[in-house]
């Protein structure tokens, strides 16, 4: 790699930064309040109009540059989305000056056309893929305007993957500056396990027994995270078994997020109520708060997450962080990057509800098999260090831009390597 030694500034541009439930509104905070280097300068665009504070005596993360108007009200229609698109291109023209690389997390409101002018501009694209069937190379070729869109796809100058299997794909499509470097952990509390004594005064304010088994899920509750097939699951497991909790942390109404399902949400609750099992399940809004978010992991006995599609879910690396066995749908290249099926936890096929069932219902009913599970969890989640995902995204941004480091090594926040870093594929 040749070229200037000169500081290399990146600036993150994500539409929803702070308006949504969402694992990529964690990663960037995290990242940027966390990010301490003096080769690659990170700053941040967004939609937010309030400073966002993702952890009590976390200091606000303010955004460098508002895309939309202090107080206006956003619209996700044709209209809207095409005064996005006209907003983010006067904003990557007239800030030119203030940035090297533009990174963006999304495909659409003309996001595909930035990189064709940032070229003229003088400038690089990069661009994170982060969920399989939707902003994969076979995803968007499929899609309405899939031969345009995957044209303009290959004009970014490099994709950042966050999982094998994207990865895998997107070097199989033909595209040549891939890396791979999966998601870290984003909630720091949990950097050294989850807290005992947190974890028993919520349960005790919850009114959950000492002697109960907590199934935790974290996350949206919509169908591609599959809520209802743990409410499916859930009504026969606790119908049987009196000792069973379940604990469901995220948004569940539109005022939470915009892309919520209010029916959906009901029908899942409707399964849970015609069991009867209603009681024993604790329903928690969206935590924006860290702090509180790793005490409900710290509650919980067993992290369930039966979901249809994902990249690499941060819910999944912040569960064995926090030392949790885990039941989760087996998307290869994906889920079972973070849990290894028989030794972290249970991986089952998508929509086999009887797997489900049986894989939480070995756990709930063996407190030492979860224990064991659990301590392998929390080895495996070093793997996911902070400090070794700032390393390899640094590597990313300096070859993209063509240029090379001062220093060898970015100063971050965490301690320890992960046993299997990230890097290229």
């Amino acid at each position: 790699m040749t070229g200037t030694t000169k500081q290399i500034r990146v600036v993150h541009i994500a539409r929803d930064f702070g308006l949504r439930f969402s694992g990529i509104t964690h990663r960037l905070y995290s990242l940027l309040s966390g990010w301490r280097d003096e080769d690659v300068a990170l700053d941040l665009w967004g939609t937010s109009v309030r400073p966002l504070n993702m952890g009590s005596g976390n200091p606000d993360y303010a955004l460098a540059a508002r895309l939309w108007p202090p107080g206006a009200k956003r619209s996700d229609g044709i209209l809207g989305k095409l005064k996005w698109g006209v907003r983010q291109y006067a904003f990557l023209v007239t800030h030119a000056r203030s940035y090297d690389v533009a990174h963006f997390y999304y495909l659409g409101s003309g996001s595909l056309l930035c990189p064709l002018l940032l070229h003229l501009l003088g400038k690089k694209a990069v661009f994170t893929s982060s969920l399989q069937g939707s902003d994969n190379p076979i995803a968007v070729q499929t899609s309405r305007w899939g031969r345009p869109a995957a044209r303009l796809l290959r004009s970014f100058d490099g994709i950042l993957a966050v999982s094998p299997l994207l990865a895998e794909e997107y070097r199989a499509s033909g595209f040549k500056s891939v890396a791979c470097i999966p998601n870290f952990l984003a909630v720091p509390q949990l950097e050294h396990g989850g807290d005992a004594a947190a974890g028993e005064k919520l349960r005790r304010a919850l009114s959950i027994p000492r002697d109960a088994a907590v199934l935790l899920f974290v996350g949206a509750v919509i169908r591609r995270k599959g809520v209802d097939l743990l409410a499916e699951s859930f009504a026969r497991l606790a119908s049987r078994h009196r000792d069973l909790w379940l604990i469901i942390v995220g948004p569940q109404t539109k005022a939470d997020d915009g892309g919520i399902d209010e029916e959906f949400v009901r029908s899942v609750t409707e399964v849970m109520s015609g069991a009867g099992v209603m009681s024993r399940v604790v329903w928690v809004d969206m935590v924006r708060d860290r702090h509180v978010l790793a005490r409900y992991y710290s509650a919980a006995d067993i992290f369930v997450f039966p979901t249809r599609a994902e990249g690499l879910p941060n819910v999944l690396i912040e569960a064995t962080a926090a030392g949790l066995p885990v039941v989760a749908t087996n998307l290869p290249g994906c889920t079972d990057y973070a849990v290894k099926d028989g030794e972290t936890g249970f991986l089952f096929p998508p929509e086999d509800i009887d797997a489900l069932t049986q894989a939480v219902e070995r756990l709930a009913s063996d407190t030492a098999l979860r224990a064991k599970m659990g301590q392998a969890a929390r080895a495996r989640s070093k793997r996911f260090g902070f400090e070794d995902y700032c390393r390899h995204l640094k590597a990313f941004y300096l070859e993209v831009a063509g240029s090379t480091p001062r220093r060898t090594q970015p100063r971050s926040r965490s301690t320890g390597s992960p046993s299997d870093p990230g890097g290229k594929l």
